[in-house]
């Protein structure tokens, strides 16, 4: 029996007008990458991707989401995220932060990547509540989709 290889890429979002959150959802995201590989790489692109690609997790505060895809087709992915600037109706550009065959080393760069996020961000509020706050919304990860 062959094992299934996956790739785990692990993007930033960045939009050119600054803002607090960004409203997307994996749905949105799914289809955008999908309609740009298909753009790009037509059919074949859109096959060699399209069976083991899904969207793991996405942050909304720290901007940040986890692309699955197949070994075979993961080039295809990470050469097209610089190519995209419009996600849904948000103009943003995509930043590649990391490439992993494994969620969990993906999960572990991006719980240091997040706790760099957070000591910038808790130096700027003031009251305790809103630093609990933002630390829950911020470290939580919901894999279940």
């Amino acid at each position: 029996m062959v094992r299934i290889k996956n790739r785990y890429i692990a993007v930033q979002i960045v939009p050119y007008a600054p803002t607090k959150v960004l409203y997307l959802n994996d749905n949105t995201l799914t289809k955008c990458l999908l309609r740009n590989i298909e753009k790009y790489y037509g059919v074949y692109g859109l096959g060699m991707i399209e069976q083991g690609f899904r969207v793991k997790y996405i942050n909304e505060r720290t901007k940040i989401a986890i692309i699955r895809c197949m070994h075979a087709g993961h080039r295809f992915v990470s050469s097209i995220l610089p190519l995209i600037t419009l996600i849904g109706d948000v103009r943003a550009k995509f930043r590649t932060l990391y490439i992993g065959a494994t969620i969990i080393q993906c999960n572990k760069f991006i719980i240091k990547h997040q706790k760099k996020f957070l000591d910038r961000e808790m130096g700027q509020l003031t009251s305790a509540k809103e630093r609990q706050d933002l630390f829950k919304r911020v470290m939580e990860f919901d894999m279940d989709r």
